[in-house]
């Protein structure tokens, strides 16, 4: 146990001297480049003689030796692949697969390679412009040793003083659980946004392996990715409880031909947070003193996406380099839509006669102060986002009433926080 304990230190502290896929603490250009190189292009492909990004001696005598991708050569020795059980991961959760591990034959002129245990990486970053802008928010990683039992069976020799060992030729495919814990390593999961505005929120789960010849000790990392949600977890009993205060707005206005009387509407929300899918109840309240009758109300949802473009030209201290970008030098662009709506319209009154009329709600008529609740579906897709680096997605619902076709309406608008239903009731999960 204290000679594998001392492969695996040793292991980790070779990615500081033969560069690394993801940099730990990273600046914000040096993480994007980084990503950049291990996605691929659009279809994922890798350019031939693809390489690592430099990275520095942690001593600082500059820059280490090269290290390839594997899966850039023209015929790798080291595939890899990862397999999950799901691609919807939540926090507090395990994610269970399997590995796959190719060890082509080498050729007479070829050198024997030695391989380390692998590891496996969640990542989640946020994009904007159709992914030229990428930022890691996300990560979580652990190495394939600690998550599976079946990984001496790949091997023909024990761990050298860098964490290498020799590998038996042919196919092999491991079993892994992997604990998504409640507090990661980096950052914090924040859900899954399909792209709209040129942004979007996405997820990897990547597998890797480090390769070394034995007698050149040329350096190379084997990789393979596949898409993934990751959710956050959140108490139930906490997030959907009500507000100390209600959430509310008011506001009064004059209508058109309705005389010197006023509107006023106030609109509140016994709390902030709802979840994607469910109806979201909105109280309102309204007080008639114009002539007309209020007639119709609306509520919509409103889906507000920031995005925080880099411009180092906006960077008060000057040019910098390229891995060197300050996140206040940015140009915000704002972009709104509505996604969801559903208006209440005034129904009948009492008739001579009739036990019954239709519709429930009949209006606020003049001199009249009524209060009544409404209900709007959220769209199962919704999600507030709060900013990390390059975008902000908030949601508000607008409350608006209406007295007919020649009056405008008078609104108020609620912010509202959404949720995932994943988030509160995942699935269940095991080791």
């Amino acid at each position: 146990m204290q000679q594998w304990s001392t492969a695996v230190s040793e292991e980790q502290s070779t990615l500081s001297r033969h560069g690394t896929l993801l940099t730990t603490n990273a600046t914000v250009g040096r993480n994007a480049a980084e990503l950049k190189k291990i996605l691929g292009n659009s279809n994922a492909r890798l350019k031939p003689g693809a390489n690592v990004l430099p990275s520095q001696h942690p001593a600082g005598y500059g820059p280490v030796e090269g290290t390839s991708f594997e899966q850039a050569k023209p015929r790798a020795r080291v595939e890899v692949d990862i397999l999950p059980e799901s691609n919807v991961l939540v926090q507090g959760g395990f994610f269970n697969g399997v590995v796959k591990i190719r060890i082509r034959p080498r050729t007479r002129k070829e050198s024997a390679i030695l391989v380390s245990s692998g590891k496996i990486r969640i990542v989640g970053f946020e994009s904007i412009q159709n992914e030229s802008h990428r930022y890691t928010f996300f990560q979580q990683s652990a190495l394939l040793s600690t998550l599976t039992k079946s990984l001496d069976q790949i091997y023909t020799s024990p761990a050298d003083e860098e964490g290498f060992r020799e590998p038996k030729e042919g196919v092999h495919v491991l079993p892994f659980s992997m604990l998504l814990p409640l507090q990661a390593e980096v950052g914090a999961p924040k859900g899954v946004i399909t792209p709209h505005a040129g942004a979007s929120l996405r997820y990897i789960a990547m597998f890797s392996v480090k390769v070394r010849e034995r007698e050149t000790d040329r350096r190379s990392i084997a990789h393979f990715y596949r898409d993934c949600e990751v959710w956050p977890r959140h108490n139930p009993a906490s997030v959907l409880a009500p507000t100390p205060c209600p959430v509310r707005s008011s506001t009064e206005k004059a209508l058109f031909l309705g005389g010197s009387g006023k509107v006023s509407l106030t609109a509140s929300l016994h709390r902030l947070n709802w979840v994607a899918g469910q109806f979201c109840y909105v109280e309102a309240e309204v007080k008639n003193q114009s002539k007309k009758n209020v007639k119709s109300l609306t509520l919509s949802l409103i889906r507000s996406t920031i995005v925080f473009k880099p411009e180092s030209h906006l960077d008060i201290d000057g040019p910098r380099s390229n891995y060197d970008i300050d996140a206040d030098a940015c140009q915000t662009s704002t972009v709104r839509k509505q996604v969801a709506e559903t208006t209440l319209e005034m129904g009948e009154g009492v008739a001579r006669g009739h036990a019954s009329a239709k519709g429930w709600w009949t209006g606020v008529h003049s001199g009249e102060t009524a209060k009544f609740s409404h209900f709007l579906l959220l769209p199962s897709s919704a999600l507030s986002v709060s900013r990390e680096r390059f975008l902000e997605v908030e949601y508000s619902i607008r409350v608006s009433v209406n007295a007919g076709p020649l009056s405008s309406d008078i609104h108020v608008s609620l912010p509202i926080n959404i949720i995932n239903f994943l988030a509160v009731d995942p699935p269940p999960s095991y080791p």
